[in-house]
């Protein structure tokens, strides 16, 4: 007698439908108005939309466009659908694929309406596209549902100060540090909310989050410019780099790059009285003699190269010659190689922004210029 073998379990479906006239035809990669027009049309790419969608998580899937009513049936290899649904939905979020991952965590909300983990992503995902009204209604349900999630109120509290409700943001980033004293992305948010007007009381908040998340550009900006609102600009220079550094070319990096221009400013300043600087006087009449000699292009290039030199942050107020350009032979300190920026730019276009005022500077290069005679070839001494 042969020993019987029990069929193996087909896993059950994923399944939903909706009617087709609640696809978001931005989804699609045809024009919107086309697709509208034309139903065969529509019909045919919310089924190649769901077929590809699904292709990639592995299994079959089954998806029929009957009238209005799109059905789909997603049936995997193995597993639970709805969990291997959810685990592809936080892929897509992390790879910022917030297209493709809306509808599976929709479909997951409408199948269940109290999926907490459903309703943090979808709401912060909503939060981070500026959709507040929705996400504050996500991310409220999931407070509601779990009370002593430190980041849920972390997540609400941001929506709430996006949507320019601070006070409601700062009552659930304080919560949520009740909760988890140590929670930086709390920390990071509601030190950032408190700077505007204390920035005495934010800066502890501040300096535990840089201290908590050292890679976070973010946290290292916040905690410069709190340090530096409150007139302790040596410390606030060391976190403002820090943050240039670990993105160079981001937004943060570029804020965090004129506060240091500010501070360098202030102390170049400061070394002089307020009068201008002897040293980047002739620095500008250098400048003012290279330029001149050396013509437009090859001027710009100076210029332009000096400019992204100065994204990963010139010190100007170090007179060792540690720069290098190769647009230009020689050594240069930082803040010769600012000088020459800012008369490269005076000349290209005298209204630009160099960033830093160095117009007592150029004033008087150009007078020391013209006292040299036209020909230019005096030498100072």
């Amino acid at each position: 007698m042969g020993i019987h073998q029990p069929s193996p379990v087909k896993p059950e479906p994923f399944s939903f439908q909706h009617p087709v006239s609640d696809f978001d035809l931005a989804k699609l990669p045809v024009d919107a108005a086309l697709v509208r027009e034309n139903p065969k049309l529509l019909e045919s790419a919310v089924q190649t939309y769901y077929e590809e969608l699904f292709r990639k998580m592995g299994g079959s899937a089954t998806i029929v466009v009957k009238g209005d009513v799109v059905s789909v049936a997603w049936y995997p290899e193995e597993g639970d659908a709805q969990q291997l649904v959810f685990d592809r939905a936080l892929v897509l979020l992390r790879q910022g694929d917030y297209k493709t991952a809306e509808p599976l965590l929709r479909v997951l909300l409408t199948r269940n309406p109290d999926h907490a983990d459903v309703l943090y992503n979808l709401g912060m995902m909503l939060s981070d596209q500026r959709r507040l009204t929705e996400a504050l209604t996500l991310l409220q349900r999931f407070v509601e549902l779990a009370p002593d999630d430190s980041n849920g109120w972390t997540a609400l509290g941001l929506a709430y100060s996006r949507n320019g409700d601070m006070q409601e943001g700062v009552t659930s980033l304080r919560k949520a540090l009740e909760i988890a004293p140590d929670n930086a992305y709390a920390l990071r948010n509601l030190g950032a909310i408190l700077s505007q007007q204390s920035p005495q009381e934010a800066l502890p908040l501040l300096e535990r989050a840089a201290q908590l998340m050292p890679e976070d550009q973010a946290a290292q900006n916040g905690c410069g410019q709190c340090l530096l609102a409150l007139g302790r600009s040596n410390e606030a220079d060391t976190f403002l780099l820090k943050a240039i550094q670990l993105n160079p070319l981001s937004e943060v990096a570029e804020a965090a790059r004129s506060a240091r221009t500010s501070i360098a400013h202030r102390n170049m300043r400061s070394a002089v009285g307020g009068g201008p600087r002897p040293d980047a006087m002739f620095y500008c009449l250098d400048g003012l003699k290279k330029f001149r000699e050396m013509g437009d292009a090859r001027m710009r290039a100076v210029v332009y190269e000096i400019a992204m030199l100065g994204h990963s942050g010139l010190d100007i107020n170090d007179p060792a010659q540690k720069y290098t350009l190769r647009s230009l032979p020689g050594k240069y300190s930082g803040l010769h190689l600012v000088s020459l920026m800012y008369t490269g730019l005076r000349l290209i276009d005298p209204k630009a922004d160099a960033g830093i005022n160095l117009s007592k500077e150029f004033a008087a290069a150009e007078g020391m210029l013209g006292g040299l005679g036209a020909a230019g070839n005096t030498e100072t001494k």
